[in-house]
């Protein structure tokens, strides 16, 4: 009669587990726009039309599906903090990741294989 109570927690613990993970899907559209700080008006990155990005979220065991829209007239490429995913999906261009080109679609998609991070661009 002791084993019911641990072999029912696990298999119940195992099915939220399979049943958790799902693909979660985010679209960023990379623009220019422009700041005000005191006086001086100056060129910015925004994502989705604010600075800073959106907080993505997503849950350990996710699929992250994210296609990012590069609006710019020039090559930029993502830089991720506090995140294990995929190099080809992080940072130095040419390097670790390939640009993205101008007014092109990248997909990112990699395992959400932990929690707690954020996410940062930089444009070239």
């Amino acid at each position: 009669m002791r084993k019911t109570p641990i072999i029912l927690s696990l298999f119940f613990w195992a099915s939220a587990t399979i049943f958790a993970q799902k693909t979660v899907r985010y679209d960023l559209y990379i623009a220019d726009t422009t700041v005000t700080f005191g006086e001086e008006a100056t060129r910015a990155i925004a994502v989705n039309g604010v600075i800073p990005v959106s907080t993505l979220t997503f849950t350990e065991g996710d699929t992250a599906e994210i296609y990012v829209h590069n609006d710019l007239d020039e090559e930029t490429s993502l830089h991720w903090h506090g995140l294990f995913l995929p190099n080809r999906y992080d940072g130095v261009p040419y390097l670790t990741q390939m640009p993205i080109k101008p007014h092109t679609t990248y997909l990112c998609r990699f395992p959400i294989v932990q929690n707690g991070s954020w996410l940062r661009f930089s444009a070239l």
